[in-house]
């Protein structure tokens, strides 16, 4: 008896010395986790450097809830980084395009504050409350002088490598917002498709390249010369600009310039592209009668999407010479076709199911 009330104490004895170790642990575990405990705050602004060069200290991408971006083409940015819920204010001309619309609903109700270049409501876009705005060095200008708002210029004046020049467009509005996985999945977009152009026509002998002339607004007599995106796009396209001899000093802003019925006549181009009217407008007018693709009934519209396509947009960068090489060399791309090619860059870019009355709007069927 006294041995098994021995054992009993000992084993009690036990017991508690253990539950005491135990306790104890316990209790410095929960003073670890108290005095390892950091607490950090997310920054609240970015340094960028714009595509002017210039170092400017705006909101960080989370901060970023209203944005005015006030140069047309590049508006489709937002839609490609997927930032266009951000848009406060925009320009007069966006506005014009149903596409757009249909896309975005919202863009209608957006302010227009940018008529022209240099022409901005400032009164409008402070009541926008706008906490970035984005735009061209002369817009810029415009806002600077007149309001307090942090802006970002982008480049509008390169003349060469301009399709490099859109990729680096696109990553820094991807670096601003902090979307750039968007941003690269663009990049990787328009690369494989001007690839595939590339190499579909790398054995198209020189001379047997076709000559086309984009021919703008109601006389047709305006068209972009050598050194602009568009003679860019023409040679990506595998075709060469009519117009590539006319010198980009004597262009207007963007690289327009308006020539003779005389110039046209002298370069009798294969392919005529219109922004204006339609291609029985010229197959009607006896002045144009002598031209090549008029005889031949080889004058087409101008493609128009979310913004029309003579503009340097992400959209046009990268269906404009794809649209172009098909239309000239179709036997070469005969597992391809364009209704094909915009569903899919709506689709995996812009997040939107085009129908295929979207698209013969886009090409003008």
């Amino acid at each position: 008896m006294k041995r098994y009330f021995l054992l009993v104490t000992s084993l009690i004895m036990a017991l508690a010395i253990l539950t005491t170790t135990l306790s104890g642990c316990s209790t410095n575990n929960t003073s670890t986790s108290t005095t390892t405990t950091i607490t950090t705050s997310a920054a609240t602004t970015q340094t960028i450097t714009d595509m002017d060069g210039r170092s400017v200290t705006i909101p960080a991408p989370s901060l970023l809830h209203n944005v005015a971006v006030l140069t047309s083409p590049q508006i489709i940015d937002m839609y490609v980084i997927g930032e266009q819920s951000k848009l406060c204010a925009v320009t007069n001309a966006v506005k014009q395009w149903p596409l757009l619309k249909e896309i975005d609903p919202r863009i209608s109700s957006v302010p227009a504050v940018r008529s022209s270049a240099a022409q901005i409501n400032t009164e409008a876009l402070l009541q926008s409350n706008p906490d970035l705005c984005i735009g061209s060095q002369t817009d810029m200008q415009v806002v600077e002088k007149a309001t307090s708002i942090p802006c970002l210029e982008i480049a509008t004046n390169q003349t060469s490598n301009f399709i490099q020049a859109q990729i680096d467009e696109v990553n820094f509005f991807g670096k601003v917002f902090g979307q750039q996985d968007k941003a690269a999945k663009y990049v990787a977009y328009l690369n494989n498709t001007t690839s595939s152009v590339t190499s579909a026509l790398a054995n198209l002998p020189q001379d047997q390249k076709l000559k086309v002339y984009m021919g703008y607004n109601a006389d047709h007599l305006t068209t972009y010369g050598g050194s602009t995106f568009m003679d860019e796009w023409i040679s990506t396209a595998g075709c060469v600009n009519a117009a590539h001899g006319i010198s980009p000093q004597t262009a207007s802003e963007g690289g327009l310039s308006t020539i003779s019925m005389e110039q046209i006549l002298s370069w009798n181009p294969d392919i005529i592209v219109l922004d204006t009217g339609k291609p029985s407008d010229l197959y009607n007018d006896p002045a144009w009668s002598k031209v090549s693709a008029v005889q031949n009934k080889k004058v087409y519209l101008l493609p128009v999407g979310m913004f029309m396509w003579d503009r340097p947009s992400p959209e046009a960068a990268a269906m404009m010479p794809k649209w172009l090489s098909l239309t000239a060399y179709p036997d070469r791309f005969k597992n391809t076709d364009m209704t094909t090619e915009l569903k899919k860059f709506f689709n995996d870019i812009i997040g939107y199911n085009l129908t295929d009355a979207d698209v013969k709007s886009i090409l003008g069927q």
